[in-house]
């Protein structure tokens, strides 16, 4: 069970850990805050790779990481290896007394291991690397040692896999905002209060209104000028019964044009509806 000292110290790491939004300051920062907990002397964070075959050093404290990264480190190979292999922390008090430890790292490194502490970074059944920290200064790596790296491990797992999900979204959003700039029709969308949640620029070239900030806007104040899509959203959200490849005549500028239409509704990956949409063109001049 972990004391008041290692307690103290998870809840900083923790307040910080989850506003670090870039990989390499994350694993910089766990490893150093770590190394400074257990008061250990030098410390390692190896990533896993894609094909889970190798770890690739990302950060290194107290040790060169330039000389780490010429040599190999196999899953399974060594402490950390095994660490990775079997998703198990590895307290070594005596490096000497096992054979799991690998001699090469030192004789590369010009660094002396006495003792070594090692806990994957893991989450949801999924390992992103392992972090080791090496010779406790005045003395060996204590059983509480051992669970605050553990618990430590779990929480960068999970930081790491926000910043994952943060870049898929980031992606995403920029695809999409790519689509609806490139979009041939117009499209518009409103949420279930009427406010604007799409207004491509397609849609409003094709009404010949201005270009404008339109989101979160009423749609009923924007489109003022052309109640029918107002109309149409509403039935469209009312109904649940989203209509496609429809047309219909409106008075655009005065004229008189034909319009293809297709209605459609915006859920969640719950199937709640959120919104309403419309996607249309002009078929006439």
């Amino acid at each position: 069970m972990l004391g008041t000292y290692h307690l103290n110290a998870l809840f900083e790491i923790l307040n910080k850990l989850h506003f670090v939004y870039e990989p390499q300051k994350l694993w910089q920062y766990v490893l150093e805050q770590a190394c400074k907990t257990v008061q250990a002397e030098a410390g390692t964070f190896f990533e896993l790779t894609a094909d889970e075959k190798e770890m690739t050093v990302k950060a290194a404290v107290g040790i060169s990481e330039s000389r780490l990264k010429e040599v190999p480190f196999p899953v399974g190979v060594g402490i950390a290896g095994w660490s990775v292999q079997y998703h198990q922390p590895a307290l070594v008090p005596d490096v000497r007394q096992d054979n799991r430890f690998s001699k090469q790292i030192d004789i590369i490194t010009g660094f002396t291991t006495r003792s070594i502490l090692c806990v994957p970074v893991y989450s949801q059944k999924k390992t992103y690397g392992v972090l080791e920290v090496l010779n406790r200064k005045g003395g060996q790596f204590s059983p509480q040692d051992q669970e605050f790296m553990t618990l430590l491990g779990r929480q960068t797992a999970i930081a790491y896999q926000n910043l994952l999900l943060l870049d898929e979204v980031s992606h995403t959003k920029t695809l999409l905002e790519s689509l609806l700039l490139n979009l041939s029709g117009g499209l518009i969308a409103v949420d279930l209060k009427g406010k604007l949640t799409i207004f491509n620029p397609s849609a409003a070239a094709i009404l010949h209104l201005p270009e404008s900030d339109y989101l979160e806007k009423p749609v009923a104040e924007v489109l003022k000028q052309y109640p029918w899509f107002v109309k149409m959203l509403e039935e469209t959200l009312a109904s649940k019964s989203p209509v496609s490849r429809q047309e219909t005549s409106l008075t655009i500028q005065g004229e008189t044009a034909t319009v293809g239409y297709t209605t459609i509704l915006i859920r969640d990956p719950m199937k709640t509806v959120l919104g309403s949409g419309i996607i249309f063109q002009r078929l006439s001049r």
